[in-house]
Parts: C-alpha cells; sequence; structure tokens
C-alpha cells in the first residue's frame, strides 16, 4: 500500500515535471523567436541611415538638374526677349533713318505744287529732294551690306594694317561732309607706337565713319569730334565721341543699345564681332549723344499717287506766328518755305534752348518742336516752357520720326498739344495751323493732348 501510494505522488510529479519542462521549451521558442525579431529589427533599423543618404544623394541630384533645366530655360527665355528688344530697337531706328529723309522730301512735293511760278524756289527744292533721295539710297546700301555682313556673303580682306593711317584716312573723307557743318575730327593716339591690326583697314575705316557721322547727327554745328586710340588688356581701343563730352567733367554714365542707334552703328556693332572686337555705347542719363568704345584685338603674329494740292490761304486770313524748331537744316528749309506760302510768318531755330528763348521772350501763336534736338530735346524743352506763365496759349506740335506709344504719352505728359510723325500729311498741318487760328480768334481754346497723326511707328 505504501508502495502504491508513493508510485502515485512519483507519478503526479512526473507529470507536473513534464508539463513544466514543456512550458519552459514553449518560452525558450518564444524567446529565441523574440531575440531573432529583436536582431531583425535591429539590422533593419542598422540599415535605414544607408537608405536615407542614399534618398537624399537622389533627392540632390533631381534637384540639381532641376535647377539647371531650369536656368537653361532662363537663359533661352532672357537671350529671345533680348534678341526682340534689339530687333524692335533696330526697327525703331531704321524706320527713324527712313523718316528723316522722308520728311524733306513730303515737304519738296508740296512745295512743287506751290512754287509753279517761282522757278527759283523750285530750283531750292530739287536740290533738297536729290539731296534727301541720296540718303535714301545710302540707307539701301547700308541695309544691303547689313544683309551681308549677317549672311554668308561676308568676306573680310584680312591683313596686319596701321591703325593711325586707316583713321587718317577716315578724317580725308569724311572732312567735305565734316566741312560743311563747320566741324572738324581730330585724332590723337596714345603715345609711343600702336600696335598693328590684323583685320580688313578698310571695313574698319567703314564702321569709324558711321560712328563719326551718328555723333555729328547729334551735336552742334561747329563742334568738334574726337577720336583717341590706346591699347587696354591686349586690345585697341578707338574712342569716338564729341569733344565737348570728352573735356566736361565726370558724370555717371548709361548703357546704350547700339542696336537702336540706327543702321549705320548697326553695321559697326557687326564689323567690330566680324573682327573679334566689340562696340559700346554709353552716354549720361538723358543725353542723346554717346561716346563710342570700338575694341579691336592687337595683331599677335606681326513715283508718287496723284492728291489734291493744297490751296493758298483765303485771302485776308490772318497770318499766324510760328516758331519752326529742328536741327535737320533740309527740313526746316522746306517746311518753313510751305508754311510762309500758306501765308504765316515763320522763325526757324536748330536747338532747344534758343526754341525755349524765343518762345518765352515772344510767344508764336503755334510752334513745331522736333523731339530729338541738340542742345535740349524738344520734350524738356516744352517742360520749360509751359512752366511760363505767358506761354498758356501757344499751341505746340511734337515734329518726329518716332510714333510709338510711349513717346506720344511721354510728349503728351510734357505739355505738348499735337503729335506729327515725320512724314506727316499736310492735312495734319493744317488742322494743326486752324486750331492755332481758332485759339487765336478765341472760338476755342488750344486742344491740349489731341495727337493729329495716326502713324505709329
Amino acid at each position: 500500500m505504501a508502495l502504491a501510494g508513493f508510485v502515485v505522488v512519483l507519478a503526479a510529479r512526473l507529470r507536473l515535471a513534464a508539463a513544466l519542462i514543456a512550458e519552459l521549451r514553449d518560452q525558450r521558442e518564444r524567446d529565441v523567436a523574440t531575440i531573432a525579431q529583436a536582431r531583425e529589427e535591429a539590422l533593419r533599423m542598422s540599415l535605414i541611415p544607408d537608405e536615407l543618404q542614399r534618398t537624399r544623394s537622389a533627392l540632390a541630384d533631381a534637384q540639381a538638374a532641376l535647377a539647371s533645366l531650369r536656368a537653361e530655360r532662363d537663359a533661352a527665355v532672357s537671350d529671345a526677349q533680348a534678341a526682340h528688344r534689339q530687333r524692335h530697337a533696330f526697327l525703331a531706328g531704321l524706320a527713324h533713318d527712313l523718316r528723316n529723309p522722308l520728311a524733306p522730301l513730303s515737304n519738296g512735293i508740296e512745295l512743287l505744287r506751290l512754287t509753279d511760278n517761282d522757278p527759283a524756289g523750285r530750283l531750292r527744292t530739287r536740290g533738297i529732294m536729290e539731296r534727301q533721295v541720296g540718303h535714301l539710297m545710302r540707307i539701301a546700301d547700308e541695309l544691303s551690306d547689313l544683309a551681308r555682313l549677317s549672311g554668308t556673303q561676308a568676306t573680310l580682306h584680312r591683313a596686319p594694317f596701321d591703325i593711325a593711317a586707316a583713321l587718317g584716312a577716315v578724317g580725308e573723307r569724311l572732312a567735305p561732309t565734316l566741312r560743311a557743318q563747320d566741324m572738324t575730327m581730330d585724332v590723337q593716339p596714345a603715345a609711343g607706337a600702336l600696335p598693328p591690326v590684323r583685320g580688313d583697314a578698310q571695313r574698319i575705316g567703314q564702321a569709324i565713319g558711321y560712328l563719326v557721322d551718328d555723333i555729328a547727327r547729334h551735336s552742334e554745328r561747329g563742334s568738334a569730334i574726337r577720336i583717341g586710340a590706346g591699347v587696354q588688356g591686349g586690345a585697341l581701343t578707338l574712342t569716338v565721341a564729341s569733344a565737348v563730352d570728352l573735356d566736361e567733367a565726370p558724370r555717371p554714365l548709361e548703357d546704350v543699345d547700339c542696336a537702336a542707334l540706327g543702321l549705320g552703328v548697326a553695321l559697326a556693332t557687326q564689323l567690330a564681332a566680324m573682327h573679334g572686337g566689340s562696340l559700346r555705347g554709353q552716354r549720361p542719363p538723358g543725353a542723346r549723344r554717346v561716346r563710342f568704345a570700338f575694341a579691336l584685338p592687337v595683331d599677335s603674329a606681326a513715283d508718287a499717287p496723284a492728291v489734291n494740292a493744297p490751296g493758298l490761304p483765303v485771302k485776308g486770313e490772318p497770318a499766324l506766328s510760328v516758331l519752326l524748331a529742328d536741327d535737320n537744316v533740309d527740313f526746316s528749309q522746306s517746311f518753313a518755305t510751305m508754311l510762309e506760302l500758306l501765308g504765316h510768318r515763320v522763325e526757324v531755330v536748330h536747338d532747344g534752348l534758343e526754341a525755349v528763348a524765343r518762345i518765352v521772350g515772344s510767344p508764336p501763336d503755334i510752334a513745331f518742336l522736333d523731339v530729338g534736338m541738340p542742345s535740349l530735346d524738344g520734350v524738356e524743352a516744352v517742360r520749360r516752357v509751359r512752366g511760363q506763365g505767358n506761354t498758356q496759349d501757344v499751341l505746340l506740335v511734337a515734329v518726329t520720326g518716332r510714333g510709338g506709344a510711349e513717346d506720344r504719352a511721354r510728349a503728351a505728359e510734357a505739355g505738348f498739344d499735337r503729335y506729327l510723325v515725320k512724314p506727316f500729311a499736310m492735312e495734319d498741318v493744317r488742322d494743326a495751323l486752324d486750331a492755332a487760328q481758332a485759339a487765336r480768334s478765341g472760338a476755342t481754346g488750344r486742344a491740349a493732348g489731341t495727337f493729329a497723326s495716326s502713324r505709329v511707328a
């Protein structure tokens, strides 16, 4: 009995031990699984910095590529905008160059209609028209030349040459034209011998001539033009400017878009680039006359439609006192003669300062002012005139080769009453004269801000 009881107790204890062993095994397996999971998690966590680094690197590469694409896009847009501005400026300058000779030609046609019985007057008018036709032919030649230089037909006869001799030849060629305006051209090379330049001497002389012509057109009669030469940074630099501008006290200068200065300067720019050089234009803010720096590398190796002719003024119609201010002598002469044949008293001046003095000193009934004149442009002249109390009844008419919206707005803000774009129609002139007649008779005040010409550049 005792033995049997012992066996039962032992069996019970063995079963309990087996259960405990089984539970311990399960716990061990769970612990092993937990440890394995922890190790796996630890290994995965150890790989995160590498993944993050690779992700960051890929993101940085993508951002750099995007920035590069944006820079290329911005550069392309900037180049396109610059090309558009240059094209617009060139076309505006070309229109201005064409209108300058067209305006006297238009006046000449009117004068021929009005001077049937005046052989001397017709001969004078013919001379004006012949000169202006010559200007148009020169513009046509320059356009053809520019087309050749911009295309594949351009050829340069390159050879080493002495720049001083080339400038001397330019002076001889331009002497008759400058002498007609009482102007001089002075070449002042730097001390010492200048290095030779390799290129087309004739083309370089042609380019310098264009620059001198541009300065002469914006300078007063009797002015001096100076050309300096010197070596700067391995390049031969020619400075072409009015002597007055070079002698005055230093002033801040702003860069000028040479494409907006007309065909001649555009050709000079192209010729400089073809020789591996450059052309830079600068002027004081608000000024019109430009100072040019022409840099070249040194040679390291050694028939019109019929229109109704305008009639003369109605007999007994009172004459108007007219002031005409324009620096284009042919235009001034032809336009003044036409106004005189219409029965009006005309006084002619050729710069803005004198125009202001005449208008303020003895106010005319109407004044035609060129927007671009030496000494003082027409817009600034009108601002000064409108500031005087005795000029409020003067009808002020802008006469210009530019007809853009910005130009018109600037003229209207200054105080111009009318805006005529060269070459203008006789009807527009008559409208302005009729308005001045009406204002003088007291029928109406001056029609401020009424721009008669609808021509837009």
